[in-house]
This record gives C-alpha cells, structure tokens and sequence, in this order.
C-alpha cells in the first residue's frame, strides 16, 4: 500500500512538472479568447468541435519543442473511457444546478428567465470540474487561483453583468482569456528560466 501511494505521488510530481510550463494556460486562453469572438456565431459551435480533436495534438506538439527537451519526456497511463462519461456527468449535474439557481432567483417564473444571463455561471462550474480534475491529477496550487477567478467571474457576471446578456458572456470570456494568457507568459517564462537547455557535448573516441 505505501509502495503504490509513493508511486502515485511520484507520478503527480511529475505531471505536475510537466505541465508547470504554461503552454495549458496560454492555449486555454487562445481557446477561450476564440470563444469570445464567435459567440453567437452560426458556426461558432461547429469551429469549436475541432478543438476537443486537436487540442490535444497541437498541446503536445507544442511540449516537444519547448518542455520535452528541458525536462525530458514521461509518458503518462492513458486515461480510462470512463472519464468522458464522468465529465458528461458532470455537466449535466452543473446545468441543473445553474437552472435551479435560475428558477430560484427569478421566483418560480419561467416566462421571465433568461437563460443566456446564467451561461457565466454555467461555465464556471464546468471549468471549475475540470481544474478540480487537473489539482487531483497534479497537485498544482495554481489550481486554487484559477477556480477562485474562474468561479468568481462567472458570479459577477451573471448578476452584476451588462444589460445585454451576450455581451455579458462575451466580456467574461474575454476576461478569462486575458487572465490564462497573462498566467501562461508568466509561467512559459519563469518555467524557461528555471530549465535551460543543457547541450551534452560530444566526446571524441
């Protein structure tokens, strides 16, 4: 039992290490900033299909050139098939939530609910999910800032947001956006630093 809880935090070491570079944060706030632009968009729901696809892919393509030659290269077990009914779950759980909160605060009164004024919170609770999922995975402290801002700014944006509901959501998109960008040079640059390319020289037989 101690010999596997050793192994399991080696592992969050190590893909917390990994992924302390700050290339998630930056391509999550390209992704999120991308959002923003075509919200409500005929085609933003089809643009945006592509990114579950190849996220992950320009993700690591992106690792090979900057954090793999740093640090090396740790392949990580492969997710189990379960997660994607477990984040499915979790989504739904979070909408009716949100909708509950909605019918709550709006007295009982479904004429009068305006769904798209509560996307902000919706989509905090999902992003929330997902950095719970990653602190689990990683131990990263940078998970508690990140849930608080994400969290916080879907509640004032949800009930101290602007008077059009889209622009609402548009706004905290892009704030979102902003802060991960910001977070993501600020860790791409200190994780640089700290792990400078090491050339091995040649030794002559």
């Amino acid at each position: 039992m101690n010999k596997r809880i050793q192994l399991d935090e080696i592992e969050r070491k190590m893909y917390r290490e990994v992924n302390s570079d700050g290339i998630m944060e930056l391509l999550l706030g390209f992704v999120l900033f991308f959002m923003a632009g075509v919200w409500g968009r005929n085609y933003s729901s089809v643009l945006l299909a592509f990114f579950p696809i190849y996220g992950n892919r320009v993700l690591e393509g992106i690792k090979r050139k900057l954090t793999y030659p740093r640090i090396g290269y740790v392949k990580f077990k492969p997710e189990g098939a379960s997660i994607g009914w477990g984040i499915l779950g979790y989504v739904l759980v979070v909408i009716a939530v949100v909708s509950v909160i909605a019918f709550v605060f709006n007295g009982g009164n479904l004429e009068n609910i305006d769904i798209y004024r509560w996307v902000p919170l919706a989509i905090g609770g999902i992003f929330l999910g997902g950095m719970i999922y990653h602190h689990g995975k990683s131990g990263d402290p940078f998970v508690y800032l990140y849930s608080f801002v994400i969290l916080v700014a879907g509640g004032i944006f949800t009930f101290y947001g602007l008077e059009s509901s889209m622009r609402s959501i548009e706004f905290y998109l892009l704030s979102l956006a902003g802060f991960f960008l910001i977070i993501g040079i600020i860790r791409l640059v200190t994780f640089i630093r700290r792990n400078p390319i090491v050339e091995v020289p040649e030794v002559d037989n």
